[in-house]
């Protein structure tokens, strides 16, 4: 079963260490960087499409479109059930992390800073656990 791992923040720098931090601890397919969601939305389509199961560590407050944003599409979308997400978010809002809870696909909210102990446990859970 294969696994697409997507990253989308709109900080480069940041996108950049999450995705170095993530193949550290994740033997799993190298993960993309968004920096935006509209891009993001597209290749995740694409993967979609193609009988991927898709991870999306995404980010709340980007310009454009936010993560609420991509969530609310990819709602939409037939192929819902194989996408799974990890809000990462600096956001220090309540409401922030209630909202994500009225997602299916998201399995965790997660406060910046992304971390390898974070990694590891959510390694753990279900549904990741099937890919380690």
């Amino acid at each position: 079963m294969d696994l697409s791992i997507f990253i989308v923040d709109d900080d480069e720098m940041l996108g950049k260490i999450q995705k170095t931090l993530v193949k550290s601890v994740w033997p799993l397919d190298e993960p993309i960087v968004y920096f935006d969601g509209f891009s993001a939305l597209e290749h995740i389509e694409r993967e979609a499409v193609a009988g991927k199961k898709i991870l999306i560590l995404l980010d709340i407050h980007m310009p454009r479109i936010d993560g609420w944003g991509v969530l609310d599409s990819i709602c939409t979308k037939p192929y819902c059930k194989d996408v799974w997400v990890i809000v990462n978010t600096a956001s220090e809002e309540i409401a922030d992390e209630a909202k994500s809870k009225l997602y299916t696909q998201v399995i965790a909210f997660n406060k910046k800073p992304l971390t390898k102990e974070t990694l590891h446990k959510l390694m753990a859970q279900e549904p990741l656990v099937l890919f380690f």
